[in-house]
């Protein structure tokens, strides 16, 4: 199928919110993985991606299959404010040991936006991918980096965060128990310079996108995407850290 290019910004953001609301009717809002981790997940497809986020952070895909005797997984999220950076790390040690990277730049940059295909068209909204395995030592190096970064440190239930702050949300199944846990410059979080695992991570990532450090966010930060931006046709949202995964609460 040939795209003819659409004449304004405007009209390429009303047709990518159409196909998002028709997007309601072909898909849940549960994030289901398919199985073998990194493959036909549904964050993969940034239609599918909008309404699922929520449930993929929550991550109940891996909390609801975690049992003994079960396969250890991770999933790791950054989020650099959420319209200009984010990144994920599934780590699957069956059926084989491998880590799934991904990562978006500044969500609706149209300088990604393509018209010879549907996915050419939702380029500004598309991750960046890479699948790397990793050997029994580099499992073995990225647990104990995790759990020297408070991994399994516990509860930081009602920890609040914004869309527009940097945060890392980490969920795992390990020996057939689940945790969660928030790196965040908050009360309650663990800290941001605590995150042992990162360097690990980034030398894992073939994605080729350049990550982006934690700084200090501003109320104008947040004020400027409550407001809504042509960037970021979705608004400012805030998520809560419950014991085992997250709610979403209202701005």
């Amino acid at each position: 199928m040939i795209l003819t290019p659409l004449s304004s910004f405007g009209q390429r953001l009303r047709l990518f919110a159409a196909l998002s609301f028709a997007a309601l009717s072909l898909t849940a809002c549960a994030y289901h993985s398919a199985g073998n981790v990194g493959s036909g997940s549904s964050i993969d497809n940034p239609v599918e991606r909008k309404f699922t986020w929520f449930s993929y952070l929550d991550a109940a895909d891996i909390r609801n299959s975690c049992a003994a005797g079960g396969p250890d997984q991770y999933r790791l999220v950054y989020n650099g404010q959420y319209d200009h950076h984010v990144r994920t790390y599934e780590v699957t040690s069956a059926p084989t040991r491998q880590i799934v990277a991904r990562a978006r730049g500044t969500s609706g940059d149209i300088t990604q936006m393509g018209f010879n295909s549907f996915d050419e068209l939702l380029g500004p909204w598309n991750f960046r991918r890479s699948q790397t395995a990793l050997s029994e030592a580099d499992w073995t190096k990225l647990r104990d980096l995790l759990h020297e970064s408070g991994f399994a440190a516990g509860s930081q239930a009602g920890l609040r965060l914004h869309s527009q702050d940097f945060y890392w949300l980490a969920a795992g199944c390990e020996g057939g128990k689940f945790f969660f846990n928030a790196w965040a410059d908050k009360p309650r979080a663990l800290s941001l310079t605590h995150t042992k695992f990162l360097d690990f991570l980034l030398r894992h990532d073939g994605t080729g996108l350049a990550y982006v450090p934690p700084r200090p966010v501003t109320y104008m930060d947040k004020n400027e995407q409550s407001k809504g931006t042509d960037r970021d046709y979705s608004g400012a949202f805030v998520i809560t850290v419950h014991e085992d995964g997250i709610g979403r609460a209202g701005l």
